[in-house]
Protein backbone atom coordinates (compact mmCIF):
# COMPACT_ATOMS: atom_id res chain seq x y z
CA UNK A 1 0.00 0.00 0.00
CA UNK A 2 1.30 3.62 -1.06
CA UNK A 3 1.70 6.01 1.70
CA UNK A 4 0.85 9.53 0.94
CA UNK A 5 3.33 12.09 1.17
CA UNK A 6 2.52 14.49 4.39
CA UNK A 7 4.24 17.53 5.98
CA UNK A 8 3.29 17.90 9.58
CA UNK A 9 3.66 20.88 11.55
CA UNK A 10 5.87 22.04 13.84
CA UNK A 11 7.76 25.09 14.84
CA UNK A 12 6.84 28.81 14.56
CA UNK A 13 3.26 29.64 13.21
CA UNK A 14 4.02 31.69 9.63
CA UNK A 15 3.58 35.26 9.96
CA UNK A 16 0.66 37.46 8.80
CA UNK A 17 0.03 40.60 7.60
CA UNK A 18 2.21 40.36 4.40
CA UNK A 19 5.36 40.36 6.87
CA UNK A 20 7.92 37.33 5.66
CA UNK A 21 7.00 34.01 5.90
CA UNK A 22 9.65 31.94 8.57
CA UNK A 23 12.56 29.66 7.52
CA UNK A 24 10.38 26.18 7.60
CA UNK A 25 13.18 23.15 7.68
CA UNK A 26 11.97 19.65 7.69
CA UNK A 27 13.24 15.83 8.66
CA UNK A 28 12.39 13.43 5.48
CA UNK A 29 12.13 9.74 5.44
CA UNK A 30 10.87 7.05 3.32
CA UNK A 31 9.41 3.39 4.04
CA UNK A 32 11.11 0.58 1.87
CA UNK A 33 12.55 -2.77 1.63
CA UNK A 34 15.89 -3.74 2.15
CA UNK A 35 17.78 -6.62 0.72
CA UNK A 36 20.70 -7.26 3.35
CA UNK A 37 23.04 -10.26 2.96
CA UNK A 38 20.27 -12.06 0.83
CA UNK A 39 17.57 -11.25 3.46
CA UNK A 40 14.40 -9.16 2.65
CA UNK A 41 13.90 -6.67 5.40
CA UNK A 42 9.94 -4.91 5.50
CA UNK A 43 9.55 -1.31 7.07
CA UNK A 44 12.90 -0.09 6.79
CA UNK A 45 12.62 3.49 7.53
CA UNK A 46 15.36 5.92 5.46
CA UNK A 47 16.30 9.15 6.64
CA UNK A 48 17.19 11.46 3.90
CA UNK A 49 18.81 14.53 4.40
CA UNK A 50 21.09 16.90 2.33
CA UNK A 51 24.56 15.85 2.04
CA UNK A 52 26.38 19.58 0.27
CA UNK A 53 24.53 22.36 2.10
CA UNK A 54 28.13 24.05 3.45
CA UNK A 55 26.46 27.38 4.92
CA UNK A 56 23.01 27.47 7.13
CA UNK A 57 19.78 29.03 5.47
CA UNK A 58 20.04 31.70 8.09
CA UNK A 59 22.07 32.94 10.95
CA UNK A 60 22.81 29.95 12.74
CA UNK A 61 22.07 31.67 16.07
CA UNK A 62 18.26 32.06 14.96
CA UNK A 63 18.16 28.13 14.53
CA UNK A 64 19.44 26.63 17.51
CA UNK A 65 18.61 28.21 20.53
CA UNK A 66 21.59 29.56 22.67
CA UNK A 67 23.84 29.09 20.33
CA UNK A 68 26.21 31.32 21.43
CA UNK A 69 26.65 29.83 25.16
CA UNK A 70 27.48 26.09 23.87
CA UNK A 71 30.62 24.98 24.12
CA UNK A 72 32.46 23.89 20.95
CA UNK A 73 31.67 20.43 20.12
CA UNK A 74 27.98 20.92 20.57
CA UNK A 75 28.21 23.84 18.42
CA UNK A 76 29.41 21.87 15.59
CA UNK A 77 27.49 19.39 15.90
CA UNK A 78 24.47 21.77 15.98
CA UNK A 79 25.58 23.13 12.56
CA UNK A 80 26.09 19.80 11.37
CA UNK A 81 22.47 18.75 12.37
CA UNK A 82 20.80 22.21 10.52
CA UNK A 83 22.72 21.93 7.26
CA UNK A 84 20.95 18.52 6.87
CA UNK A 85 17.92 18.77 7.17
CA UNK A 86 15.72 20.03 3.95
CA UNK A 87 13.19 23.64 2.91
CA UNK A 88 9.85 22.76 1.92
CA UNK A 89 11.00 22.42 -1.89
CA UNK A 90 13.76 20.24 -1.19
CA UNK A 91 11.04 17.98 0.30
CA UNK A 92 8.89 18.20 -2.90
CA UNK A 93 11.33 17.46 -5.28
CA UNK A 94 12.81 14.39 -3.09
CA UNK A 95 9.56 13.11 -2.60
CA UNK A 96 8.70 13.64 -7.07
CA UNK A 97 12.09 11.65 -7.65
CA UNK A 98 11.40 9.12 -5.29
CA UNK A 99 8.21 8.41 -6.58
CA UNK A 100 9.03 8.56 -10.14
CA UNK A 101 12.18 6.66 -10.01
CA UNK A 102 11.67 3.97 -7.03
CA UNK A 103 8.17 4.18 -6.34
CA UNK A 104 8.72 5.28 -2.58
CA UNK A 105 6.75 7.74 -0.82
CA UNK A 106 8.07 10.81 1.66
CA UNK A 107 6.98 11.75 4.92
CA UNK A 108 8.29 14.95 6.06
CA UNK A 109 8.15 16.25 9.60
CA UNK A 110 8.78 20.26 10.04
CA UNK A 111 11.23 20.57 12.53
CA UNK A 112 10.27 23.16 15.45
CA UNK A 113 12.51 25.44 15.61
CA UNK A 114 14.47 27.47 17.00
CA UNK A 115 16.42 24.02 17.88
CA UNK A 116 16.12 23.70 21.95
CA UNK A 117 19.09 20.47 22.06
CA UNK A 118 21.20 19.75 19.61
CA UNK A 119 22.36 16.46 18.94
CA UNK A 120 23.95 16.11 15.72
CA UNK A 121 23.04 14.03 12.95
CA UNK A 122 22.87 10.23 12.99
CA UNK A 123 21.60 9.60 16.81
CA UNK A 124 19.53 7.77 17.71
CA UNK A 125 18.37 6.56 21.29
CA UNK A 126 18.64 3.11 20.40
CA UNK A 127 22.20 2.78 19.96
CA UNK A 128 21.88 1.12 16.02
CA UNK A 129 24.58 1.24 14.00
CA UNK A 130 23.37 3.28 10.53
CA UNK A 131 24.47 2.23 7.19
CA UNK A 132 23.92 5.01 4.59
CA UNK A 133 22.58 4.66 0.91
CA UNK A 134 24.39 7.12 -1.70
CA UNK A 135 21.10 8.09 -3.55
CA UNK A 136 23.06 11.28 -5.26
CA UNK A 137 25.68 8.82 -6.51
CA UNK A 138 23.18 6.53 -8.16
CA UNK A 139 23.08 6.31 -12.07
CA UNK A 140 20.65 8.38 -13.48
CA UNK A 141 20.13 11.04 -10.48
CA UNK A 142 18.24 14.74 -11.21
CA UNK A 143 18.01 16.33 -8.29
CA UNK A 144 20.30 19.99 -8.74
CA UNK A 145 21.08 19.33 -4.42
CA UNK A 146 22.79 15.83 -3.18
CA UNK A 147 21.09 13.63 -0.96
CA UNK A 148 21.45 9.92 1.36
CA UNK A 149 19.83 8.37 3.17
CA UNK A 150 20.64 6.41 6.72
CA UNK A 151 19.10 3.14 8.01
CA UNK A 152 18.99 0.45 10.48
CA UNK A 153 17.40 -2.82 10.00
CA UNK A 154 17.00 -3.66 13.71
CA UNK A 155 13.75 -4.50 14.71
CA UNK A 156 12.57 -4.56 11.08
CA UNK A 157 10.16 -7.70 9.82
CA UNK A 158 12.19 -9.76 8.15
CA UNK A 159 11.80 -12.54 5.25
CA UNK A 160 12.48 -15.22 8.12
CA UNK A 161 10.01 -13.93 10.52
CA UNK A 162 7.61 -14.19 7.76
CA UNK A 163 8.53 -17.25 6.43
CA UNK A 164 8.31 -18.63 10.44
CA UNK A 165 4.69 -16.42 10.98
CA UNK A 166 3.28 -18.61 7.62
CA UNK A 167 4.10 -21.66 9.12
CA UNK A 168 2.45 -20.42 12.73
CA UNK A 169 -0.61 -19.62 10.67
CA UNK A 170 -0.83 -22.78 8.85
CA UNK A 171 -0.75 -25.20 11.63
CA UNK A 172 -3.02 -23.03 13.66
CA UNK A 173 -5.20 -23.78 10.97
CA UNK A 174 -4.64 -27.46 11.03
CA UNK A 175 -5.23 -27.60 14.87
CA UNK A 176 -8.78 -25.24 14.44
CA UNK A 177 -9.76 -28.28 11.46
CA UNK A 178 -10.04 -25.36 8.89
CA UNK A 179 -10.46 -26.83 5.59
CA UNK A 180 -10.54 -23.70 3.15
CA UNK A 181 -7.00 -23.72 1.31
CA UNK A 182 -5.56 -20.41 2.32
CA UNK A 183 -2.91 -19.08 -0.28
CA UNK A 184 0.89 -18.48 1.30
CA UNK A 185 0.75 -14.99 -0.50
CA UNK A 186 -2.42 -14.34 1.57
CA UNK A 187 -0.83 -15.92 4.94
CA UNK A 188 2.54 -13.77 4.00
CA UNK A 189 -0.09 -10.44 3.88
CA UNK A 190 -1.67 -11.52 7.49
CA UNK A 191 2.09 -11.34 8.78
CA UNK A 192 2.86 -8.39 7.29
CA UNK A 193 -0.40 -6.55 8.86
CA UNK A 194 -0.22 -7.63 12.24
CA UNK A 195 3.54 -6.65 12.15
CA UNK A 196 2.95 -3.39 10.78
CA UNK A 197 -0.43 -2.46 12.48
CA UNK A 198 -0.15 -4.35 15.53
CA UNK A 199 3.76 -4.83 16.22
CA UNK A 200 3.17 -8.35 16.55
CA UNK A 201 6.29 -11.01 15.04
CA UNK A 202 6.70 -14.73 15.36
CA UNK A 203 10.19 -15.95 16.23
CA UNK A 204 11.88 -19.00 16.51
CA UNK A 205 12.91 -20.57 19.96
CA UNK A 206 14.43 -23.43 20.64
CA UNK A 207 12.59 -26.93 22.35
CA UNK A 208 14.72 -26.28 25.70
CA UNK A 209 13.40 -22.47 25.80
CA UNK A 210 16.54 -20.87 24.65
Amino acid sequence: MRRRFHVLPGGKSAAVGGALQPLRLYRAYSIAEMEKEDVTYYGVRVHWYRLDRAEPLTAVENLVAGYDKLDQITQRQALEEVLRYLTEEEVWGLRTYLRKRHGLEVIAEEVPLPIEVPTGPFRSPYGEVFEFLELSEQPGYALPFRIWGYYSVRGCLSGPNVAKGVRFLQKALEKLKVTKNVSTKDLEGVIKALYFEEGLVVTARNRDGS
